[in-house]
């Protein structure tokens, strides 16, 4: 094992060196808690064999700072000559020592105590192996859960191009784009990994339009509009009544995609911070995309032409905050577009 010594007694610790090697150990010795802690943070230990009292650092301070470093397990051995019972239960309830031997030490006794040391210690090692393997696994699994889900829902919603043509690239636009917006907004990795999957699903409701309408070349009449318009509510009720973080956001998103900023949207008329945050971000997105791109209806516009557009929507059609964020982000909008045509 690698052994520190922190002993200020000249003796004791030359005397602990002389044994600590014989018995096959390599050792590190210090006079102090200060220094002992030094070589404690600079290499890899497995035990620590401290004076209760010493200068400059003392046994219990030493103890308290070991505990509290990010360092794997090490075991403790208190080794002083306050040898009272009421000492001894300090030292390991206290204190935090796991074990005890009182001066002057028996070597016999310290070689039996140093044994019980090296075996809680391989195992606490194998333990910590054991779990933060698990942890990987975990985390391997719930990588491919999550890529499992994305590929079955781009899967599905690119299944709606037979009927609607814009939907395949579009919908992984959405997706990329709502992501770039989201981390920019400060957005934790689980609520963006859930917009991810949730944003491309913000149309799910035309599947309920009739394909006259969906694919007319031309203007919609007031009344196919009006129909058009059902997409958010259908959507809605498709992805509603789940208990799942990801579906309870794309219900959120399907239904509020279409409300504006100042209220004057569809199909409830909210406004301002009463519209989802997730909806807001796929609002901006996806009439950024839908200008960018040929659409059944019409072709794309100039970037130019796009951004004067949607400039003149910002605290109208867009949430302002958003909006901002969008702009200071369009170089990444720009790559995404070139490549994901």
């Amino acid at each position: 094992m690698n052994i520190i010594i922190a002993e200020d007694d000249l003796i004791t610790r030359h005397r602990l060196e002389k044994f600590l090697s014989k018995w096959g150990h390599r050792v590190m010795a210090a006079p102090n808690g200060t220094e002992a802690l030094a070589l404690f943070m600079a290499e890899d230990a497995d035990l620590i064999i401290t004076d209760w009292m010493m200068p400059e650092m003392e046994g219990p301070e030493l103890v308290q700072h070991i505990r509290q470093s990010r360092k794997p397990f090490v075991y403790v051995i208190l080794l002083t000559s306050k040898g009272g019972k009421t000492d001894v239960i300090e030292g390991l309830n206290e204190i935090g020592a796991d074990d005890y031997i009182v001066k002057p030490f028996d070597p016999d006794e310290l070689q039996a105590r140093l044994s019980v040391g090296e075996r809680m210690v391989r195992l606490e090692r194998e333990m910590r192996e054991h779990n933060e393997n698990l942890e990987k696994i975990v985390r391997r699994q719930t990588r491919m859960i999550r890529e499992t889900q994305e590929e079955t829902i781009v899967k599905l919603l690119t299944a709606l191009e037979s009927r609607d043509q814009e939907t395949g690239g579009h919908v992984r636009r959405i997706s990329l784009f709502s992501v770039v917006l989201a981390e920019a907004a400060g957005w934790g990795r689980s609520e963006t990994d859930d917009l991810r999957l949730a944003a491309p699903m913000h149309d799910i409701g035309k599947i309920g339009v009739p394909d006259r309408i969906l694919r007319k070349p031309g203007p919609l009449t007031r009344a196919e509009f009006d129909i058009i318009k059902t997409h958010t509510t259908i959507g809605g009720r498709i992805l509603g009544e789940s208990d799942f973080p990801m579906l309870h956001m794309a219900h959120d998103i399907a239904l509020c995609h279409h409300e504006h900023w100042n209220g004057a949207g569809y199909p409830s008329g909210i406004s301002g911070e009463k519209i989802p945050k997730a909806a807001r971000i796929v609002a901006l997105v996806d009439v950024y995309d839908a200008l960018s791109n040929d659409r059944v209806y019409r072709k794309a516009s100039p970037e130019e032409e796009v951004l004067a557009i949607m400039n003149a929507g910002k605290g109208g059609h867009f949430d302002p905050w958003y909006y901002d964020l969008f702009v200071s982000k369009l170089p990444e909008f720009r790559h995404i577009l070139r490549e994901n045509p």
